[in-house]
């Protein structure tokens, strides 16, 4: 079936150049610019400085010169696209089903397969990759031990430590985030596009190819270009499985770099500068895309949301969700809890393997408590100032015409070009040189800081592509009505936009949790966080302490899950 629509592009606001907010319009473009391009383009300078740091400021291409000179940076950049490339074409097809199914159908327990999935991207990805490897280690892993055994192999089948391990141990998170990205989309389309197409004749998977995903372009292309960026800049489980096997990529090589002694940062910034030319290439691929057709799917008339019938094929679909979150969520955390109550990590046949200590003397440090502390005001002050400023940012893209308005939208991609490490070396910087931040560094409130930088490009990609579908026509009608722009914006385009602003909002809270590269340089150690405190255990050879405080943050994580939906469903319901 060939469907051919053209929709007429919404109406948006012209500020005029005197009014008060053009004013605050020009203040929100400069504290984006100071967040974002400042510490983007210190860090390119920096790149091209050839002194130490001390001395006298003497400018060459020696860092570019050295970086590239080495033949494993080719190869590393080679492993960096491969491994990206095929891990967003795997989890996207994933997550789109999967938004598809939850949202779209009528398959039995949508909301548990939903909270299951949410859960995949809640968990640290570093204590699900230790779970991965009690599983899949080519000398003690279980799974590997139970092939072997049962069809006599001589060797085990299945390693962590390769491109397949690489890929297998991200899908998970993969597939989780962009799930996360998609549904508020996939659910606030109207239905009748879809039955339309049924009562044509379509197929459900032929309605859900033909007409859903391409009018969830905006939301599907933000996942997609956000996801690839996350991919390539990941870092935790490409060190811990990739260079025990050779197996380097972009972010280890920078690693190499700031961790010689003494560190060379400029090999480091000159690899990281080349992230720039991406940022450029994926904004430019997506406006080109999306061209300037529109997306508009909830509109100020009526529309339906019920969920397509599935007949019996709807237990086959959720046999394939259950199978995928036992396999890829439910199985490593099940060992990573497992591996809290060794006695020595990883070695199952020592005498008395299993013991409750490590529970015990990792709660006896009293700095626990303070980290604890710490990490729950930082998380709840990251949420609430960055899903809110993301929210800002992106209705003044959507909604207003100004001379700047593709500048702002690029300058929020910039946090990105950089590796989260380097990200935080050029906010130290920042807050350093600029007199009125400088007295915040070591506080909670320079980190939370941090994370609204580091976590903007997405807050505002996701919640762009949710405005793209909330029609314009709302909003005039409550200006007709006499209701002002801050009345319109709280009581007709919050409530639409609320599911997209607690997930954004969700996010960096998890985000705000786990973070380690972005706020290492920031934190001072009364401001340090449960995963800081991981990190020390992991420096210090104890696994296992790291492993049970690995388990304590992903509780934390679940707790709110459930709160946050809880308090969400009786607001739902009060509204």
């Amino acid at each position: 079936m060939r469907t051919a629509v053209r929709l007429r592009a919404a109406p948006i606001v012209t500020l005029p150049r005197s009014s008060p907010r053009a004013v605050l319009l020009l203040l929100l473009f400069g504290v984006v610019a100071f967040l974002t391009a400042y510490p983007t383009v210190f860090m390119f300078v920096s790149s091209f400085e050839t002194n130490r740091p001390g001395q006298a400021v003497t400018w060459g291409f020696d860092a570019w010169r050295t970086a590239f000179a080495d033949p494993s940076v080719l190869a590393a950049l080679g492993n960096t696209f491969a491994l990206a490339a095929i891990r967003t074409a795997i989890v996207t097809a994933v997550a789109i089903f999967f938004a598809w199914v939850v949202t779209r159908t009528d398959t039995p327990w949508r909301g548990a397969i939903e909270f299951a999935l949410w859960l995949g991207f809640f968990f640290p990805q570093l204590p699900l990759v230790l779970g991965w490897i009690l599983l899949l280690d080519p000398q003690y892993g279980v799974l590997n031990m139970l092939l072997m055994n049962a069809f006599g192999l001589a060797a085990a089948p299945l390693d962590v430590y390769s491109y397949f391990g690489i890929v297998w141990t991200h899908l998970a998170y993969g597939t989780s985030i962009r799930f996360l990205l998609i549904t508020p989309a996939f659910r606030a389309m109207d239905a009748s596009m879809e039955e339309a197409a049924r009562m044509s004749g379509a197929s459900a998977p032929t309605a859900l190819r033909r007409i859903v995903v391409p009018l969830l372009a905006p939301a599907i292309l933000a996942a997609v270009a956000l996801g690839f960026i996350k991919a390539i800049q990941s870092f935790e489980t490409e060190m811990v499985l990739g260079i025990p096997a050779g197996i380097y990529v972009y972010s280890t090589k920078i690693w190499d770099y700031i961790h010689w002694d003494p560190p060379d940062y400029g090999p480091a910034t000159a690899l990281s500068s080349v992230f720039l030319l991406l940022i450029f290439a994926l904004v430019w691929a997506q406006r080109l895309a999306l061209g300037r057709r529109q997306y508009t799917t909830v509109t100020g008339r009526s529309y339906s949301v019920r969920p397509a019938s599935l007949g019996r094929w709807r237990w086959v679909t959720f046999g394939i969700c259950a199978a995928w979150i036992a396999a890829m969520i439910l199985l490593p955390l099940s060992f990573l809890l497992l591996g809290t109550f060794m006695r020595v990590f990883g070695f199952f046949d020592v005498e008395n393997v299993w013991t409750v200590r490590h529970w015990m003397s990792a709660f006896d440090d009293p700095i626990l408590l303070t980290s604890l502390k710490n990490t729950l005001l930082f998380g709840a002050g990251a949420a609430v100032v960055g899903a809110l400023f993301a929210a800002l940012v992106s209705y003044v893209l959507v909604r207003l015409r100004f001379a700047g308005r593709g500048t702002l939208d690029f300058l929020t991609w910039l946090p990105w070009a950089l590796p989260g490490v380097l990200l935080g070396l050029a906010l130290l910087w920042t807050f350093l040189s600029t007199p009125g931040l400088r007295a915040l560094y070591g506080t909670i409130y320079i980190l939370i800081l941090a994370i609204v930088v580091a976590e903007l490009p997405l807050g505002t990609q996701v919640l762009k592509a949710s405005l793209m579908q909330i029609s314009k026509e709302l909003e005039e009608s409550a200006w007709m009505a006499g209701g002002s722009w801050l009345y319109t914006l709280r009581r007709v385009v919050l409530p639409l936009l609320l599911p997209a602003v607690l997930a954004v909002g969700l996010i960096i809270f998890i985000a705000a949790l786990r973070d380690i590269p972005t706020v290492i340089f920031l934190a001072a150690p009364q401001s340090r966080t449960l995963s800081l405190l991981m990190l020390d255990y992991i420096a210090g050879a104890q696994m296992e302490r790291a492993v049970v405080l690995g388990v304590f943050i992903t509780f934390l994580i679940t707790v709110a899950a459930i709160g946050g939906r809880l308090l969400l469903g009786r607001w739902l319901r009060a509204a």
